[in-house]
């Protein structure tokens, strides 16, 4: 009789059914392909869904065993990952506690943070909601750029479709790699390693309400390629130097020079998906006169080469 490995699955108001549903598809595929591989697998992998509603958090489907791991899905619709949820909190410190391995995709990993588990832990979530995050929990080690972040207790994954990597990568945690390499194969799915910085994308904070401020950032969208200093940024918005960067970080989170930066990197990125115009064009085209120096911004941007974002995402 094969060990029964129990995956549970938290639902909250506004989880994506399609990644409760692939994620039950991922691990009820693992189980076949390891009856084609071992003949007589030693562990199989059971779902067990739990549904939060109207305050009360109760399962689904039939509780054989005590869950291994447990999976809190992204959130797509409202906010409710944001709101006081002290029935889930009790039931991921409970599970925790008793040697479960607690994971997270996308804004999941709001309620781990809330419940604690995070405390003293280095985390990710989706790159877009990098502010949120860290308003809510600035005492947490949050790297934006990392797609799937594994400690022996806790999972943290990035993007809202980071549950295949966390569901890849929880399996393989059970089965020998061959078993993961294969699954991709039949899923037709990357099981090679990836970053969330591959698709992170410049969205500056543009309601702040600060018309100075914005004043600014508008003329940096439509000239970022020529030099631009913070005297003149400060002229055009019609305040001092000091003033002028003080409310420009507290507006949009960025110093100028940065802000600068960004919106040509995200240029740059636009360039590199929609045209063949070599590398070196590109750099001169959004403001960059040392190509190595845009080489070396972009590939720590990134986490990949001018070449290799091409290659991976040009049409």
């Amino acid at each position: 009789m094969p060990k029964t490995i129990l995956v549970a699955i938290l639902e909250i108001p506004g989880t994506a059914l399609s990644a409760v549903h692939g994620l039950t598809d991922l691990f009820m595929s693992a189980n076949r392909m390891l009856v084609e591989l071992q003949q007589t697998p030693e562990l199989q992998f059971q779902i067990v869904r739990w549904q939060l509603e109207q305050g009360q958090l109760s399962p689904l489907d039939t509780v054989e065993v005590a869950p291994s791991l447990v999976i809190v899905p992204p959130v797509l619709e409202g906010q409710a990952y944001l709101e006081p949820q002290p029935m889930v909190c009790a039931f991921l410190q409970d599970l925790h506690r008793q040697g479960a391995l607690v994971c997270s995709a996308c804004a999941g990993s709001f309620l781990l943070a809330q419940a604690g588990l995070l405390d003293g832990r280095k985390a990710t979530t989706h790159w877009h909601l990098e502010s949120v995050f860290r308003h809510h929990y600035p005492e947490i080690d949050l790297d934006i750029n990392a797609l799937l972040l594994s400690d022996s207790d806790l999972v943290t994954a990035g993007g809202v479709m980071a549950w295949i990597d966390l569901g890849l990568h929880l399996i393989g945690r059970y089965v020998p790699p061959s078993v993961v390499q294969a699954l991709g194969r039949f899923l037709v799915v990357d099981t090679g390693a990836r970053q969330q910085s591959y698709y992170r994308f410049f969205m500056p904070e543009m309601s702040h309400g600060d018309a100075q401020i914005l004043k600014v950032q508008h003329h940096l969208h439509k000239y970022y390629r020529p030099k631009c200093s913070i005297t003149e940024m400060a002229e055009l918005a019609g305040l001092t130097e000091r003033t002028f960067m003080r409310r420009f970080h507290r507006a949009t989170g960025f110093r100028p020079a940065e802000y600068l930066q960004q919106q040509r990197l995200n240029k740059a990125r636009e360039a590199l998906e929609n045209s063949r115009t070599p590398v070196e064009r590109v750099a001169w085209d959004v403001g960059y006169e040392d190509v190595s120096a845009f080489r070396k911004m972009f590939h720590k941007q990134t986490g990949l080469t001018p070449s290799q974002y091409r290659e991976r995402f040009s049409i």
